[in-house]
């Protein structure tokens, strides 16, 4: 195999050498530095050459191991290094790879000086006043001290090496004045450090994301104070590479594979938005992330040195941990930020299952502290009883009938809003519904403004200040609800217009076999009374009640007020053309349909051609009627049942029979496209 020697002394040479040794690849990394070598991770798969060399010194050292190959991994702006490297290799067989970082921290916000070299930073600074942050390294540190002007001003952030304190000393710096850390640096450290030594000015080269650039803008940006950028010298951006091409070139040169980084996604709760209600779990997950994704509002939780992004969709995260991926060697680290608990009403569970269906990357879940769980503790009680309803982004159609069936069903009742109006829109259907129940209101839960309150229903209608609301009704008033058909012929306003009597809607309304999130027809609505019966089943079936009558009208809409029925919605026309436009149903019930059943059918079938049909006939024409569609229609499970109720009634000391005309029930499936 070739020999590969890779000139490092940068972070991004460093990941290159342990990318090839974790892949058990030999290869030789040559440091200028004793400190160079402290950094790396030990390997036997690596030798290291410690010392600077001039260009004899190298070609000495291409000839010792045979080298094949050189990686030039240097510093941007060790611009003589890079071309002794590039001299030394001249009228050799040796293949020379520049290994370059990115460009890739921007100064937008910042108040931000450039130069075009150090001693032009030096003559810009001369003008200005106050403590300097140097964060240029030890090497030129002589072109800033040797100004009486500016050496006592000067605090440099140098690597703790041996090299780098012996060059600030001898650049006249006292030990108050050098900082000797490893970067790179947080925002968070950048701040401490401009606000602890009273820095007005902060000196860096241009050197990208991975050299910490953008930590260190965010940080004067905060801070208020000025950037003295030394610019990238132009003639190196135009032939570098980077990791990712760098290994796909020495894959092709040493024919084998080399080991990438591994990219590992953390979906992460992070409770209602005070950072004291972060888990642990979450705060080491951010503090490790390169990268960190999130609406603007959870980004604020999130200190450390990681980038961060206003995204919390696939289609806007993927490529960002892409390009992160492609620019570099190691082990890539991104968070995903959901507020609250990663299994309470988030999109954790979409985002996870398209991660794990179109990535190989490894993705991990960590749950965080759910707005209910805080509530409920701030309260003193439990919650593993509660009803729980979201209307937070949803349809009030959708979430208002739940909300009714969970305060009917349940003493406590959790609900998450949009903004006030949803609890003014709570406050109204719990003045008609339950008026005496309790709602605690929590607002802005976990933050420095937090409020919980207690209150009514006629003062939610009221409130105006707008806000994050959650809350908790306690209902004393519940009752445990029935899940068959119970409505009695008494409970419903009928007037002049036609009503299906209670034990034929009974069973109809079995025959109709509604489940769970079904659309339900109800054609010939009359009253209501079927299209009321189907939906108090439950909050999640949606009615359509089709009716031309005017009077009709009115009484289906009073009839689903009085029983609390939101999940109905009235059409008025005459089927089949009223049937336009509405949602696919699951199931029909006709009930009458003014000389147009033929036409009715033929649209159903059109609309579902597997949809459940019941339909009550009374008249020996629709009887007659149905039976030669049958002989037309292609239906399967047919059942015709004939059904006469007889009442007792009272007539003053006897109990005489009163019967019922007799009733047709037919119900069958449309047999699809077969």
């Amino acid at each position: 195999m070739k020999t590969v020697l890779v000139f490092a002394g940068t972070t991004e040479g460093r990941e290159l050498i342990e990318c090839l040794s974790d892949s058990n690849i030999y290869c030789h990394e040559c440091v200028a530095t004793e400190y160079g070598n402290q950094v790396l991770k030990p390997s036997e798969y690596v030798t290291v050459h410690s010392g600077r060399l001039d260009e004899d010194g190298m070609r000495r050292l291409y000839d010792s191991i045979g080298c094949d190959i050189v990686v030039d991994a240097t510093h941007p702006y060790a611009q003589m290094v890079t071309e002794t490297i590039k001299k030394s290799i001249e009228e050799t067989r040796i293949k020379y790879l520049r290994l370059l970082r990115k460009n890739d921290a921007v100064s937008e916000n910042a108040d931000c000086f450039e130069y075009a070299s150090v001693e032009d930073c030096v003559a810009g600074l001369l003008k200005t006043e106050g403590n300097i942050l140097l964060t240029t390294g030890s090497k030129q540190l002589k072109l800033f001290t040797d100004n009486a002007a500016l050496k006592g001003r000067i605090i440099a952030r140098v690597l703790p090496g041996m090299e780098s304190l012996k060059l600030c000393y001898d650049a006249g710096l006292e030990g108050r004045q050098i900082i000797a850390m490893q970067g790179p640096f947080s925002k968070e450290i950048n701040e401490a450090t401009i606000r602890d030594y009273g820095i007005r000015h902060l000196v860096t080269k241009e050197s990208g994301v991975i050299g910490g650039v953008d930590t260190k803008l965010e940080a004067a940006v905060e801070a208020g104070i000025s950037v003295h950028m030394i610019k990238r010298p132009d003639t190196d951006n135009q032939s570098g590479m980077d990791a990712m091409a760098v290994i796909d070139t020495l894959e092709q040169e040493l024919e084998c594979k080399i080991k990438r980084g591994n990219v590992k996604i953390s979906l992460v709760g992070i409770g209602p938005g005070g950072k004291d209600l972060l888990t642990v779990e979450a705060v080491k997950a951010i503090e490790e992330a390169d990268i960190i994704f999130g609406a603007a509002r959870m980004l604020e939780v999130a200190d450390g040195k990681a980038e961060k992004y206003p995204y919390y969709l696939k289609k806007d995260i993927l490529p960002v941990i892409e390009e992160k991926h492609n620019c570099c060697c190691r082990d890539i680290q991104a968070v995903v930020l959901f507020s609250g608990d990663t299994g309470f009403y988030s999109g954790m569970s979409k985002l996870y299952a398209a991660l794990k269906s179109e990535t190989d990357y490894a993705v991990q879940v960590m749950p965080g502290i759910s707005s209910l769980s805080i509530l409920a503790a701030r309260l003193g009680t439990d919650w593993q009883d509660a009803g729980i309803v979201s209307a937070h982004g949803i349809d009030n159609r959708i979430w208002e009938p739940l909300l009714l069936a969970s305060v009917e069903k349940n003493e406590k009742t959790f609900f998450l809003t949009s903004g006030v109006r949803d609890v003014n829109a709570i406050g109204s259907l719990l003045m008609e519904r339950d008026k005496e129940c309790k709602i605690y209101l929590g607002k802005g839960i976990s933050y420095d403004d937090e409020q919980v309150v207690c209150l009514s229903p006629e003062e939610c209608i009221g409130l105006t200040e707008e806000g994050l609301y959650s809350g908790i009704i306690i209902s004393e008033s519940n009752k445990k609800r029935k899940l068959v058909p119970d409505l009695r012929d008494a409970e419903f306003i009928r007037g002049n217009v036609p009503m299906t009597k209670e034990a034929v809607r009974m069973l109809s309304v079995c025959k109709l076999g509604i489940k769970e999130h079904d659309v339900v027809y109800d054609i010939g609505a009359g009253t209501g009374s079927v299209s009321v019966q189907a939906a108090v089943l439950s909050p999640t079936v949606r009615v359509y009640s089709i009716e031309c009558c005017d009077e009709a009208i009115a009484l289906i809409k009073e009839n689903a007020r009085k029983a609390g029925a939101k999940n109905i919605e009235v059409i008025q026309a005459m089927a089949p053309d009223g049937l336009e436009g509405l949602p696919k149903a699951d199931v029909c019930f006709i009930g009458g349909s003014k000389g147009k059943l033929e036409a009715i059918l033929n649209r159903l079938q059109e609309i579902n051609p597997s949809m459940h049909v019941v339909i009550n006939a009374v008249s020996l024409e629709s009887i007659c009627e149905m039976n030669n569609l049958l002989e037309k229609l292609k239906v399967d499970n047919l059942s015709i049942e004939q059904i006469a109720v007889t009442d007792i009634r009272e007539l003053g000391r006897y109990h005489m029979l009163n019967a019922n005309n007799p009733v047709f029930i037919y119900a069958f499936d449309f047999a699809g496209n077969n």
